[in-house]
């Protein structure tokens, strides 16, 4: 009975860590796992750049 527990314990632990090792590098790389606090930037200081790109993109779409 043990010996079948063990098998199954391994399997489990097996599994985990392949999950986490393809889980895992996408996180990091995106900083999730950082400490660092998340720069936001944003507010209503934005709306004029932001109607002016969608401008300049209607631009460039016409010529």
């Amino acid at each position: 009975m043990k010996k079948h527990l063990f098998i199954i314990i391994t399997i489990v632990i097996g599994f985990s860590s392949f999950l986490l090792g393809y889980s895992l590098p996408p996180f990091l790389e995106v900083g999730f796992g950082d400490n660092d606090a998340a720069v936001i930037d944003g507010g209503p200081g934005n709306d004029d750049d932001l109607l002016k790109q969608y401008q300049d993109l209607y631009k460039d779409t016409e010529e």
